[in-house]
Parts: C-alpha cells; sequence; structure tokens
C-alpha cells in the first residue's frame, strides 16, 4: 500500500505521544500513595465492567413464584 511519508510521519508521532501519555500516567501511579492507587484499581475495573456492558445496564431478573 502507498501512502506519503507524512502519513507515515503522523501516525508514529501519534503513537509516540500516547507512549508518552502512557508513561506519564504510569509514573503518576506509581507515586500514589497504596490507599489512593487501590480506590483508582477499583475505579477502573467499574469502568472496564461498564464499558463491557456497550452502555447497556444489566439489570437482575427477579422470578416471581
Amino acid at each position: 500500500m502507498d501512502v506519503d511519508a507524512f502519513v507515515v510521519r503522523n501516525l508514529d508521532e501519534q503513537i509516540a505521544a500516547f507512549g508518552q501519555v502512557a508513561a506519564t500516567m504510569r509514573h503518576t501511579l506509581d507515586a500514589l500513595p497504596a490507599d489512593e492507587r487501590a480506590e483508582v484499581e477499583q475505579a477502573s475495573r467499574i469502568l472496564r465492567k461498564a464499558r463491557a456492558a456497550g452502555g447497556r445496564t444489566q439489570l437482575p431478573i427477579v422470578t416471581l413464584s
């Protein structure tokens, strides 16, 4: 696939920028006290579950006999 050099360069720069953001986030998390880090990790788990649901709220099904 032929593409202009500026397209590849732009994508490379975006990848590098995302890498820098990830490194900054890791550094910031590493600097947090253990209790705050645990809270961030718990919130992250909750967000991952919500995103996995695809915006669909999963309600419990109750069966009445």
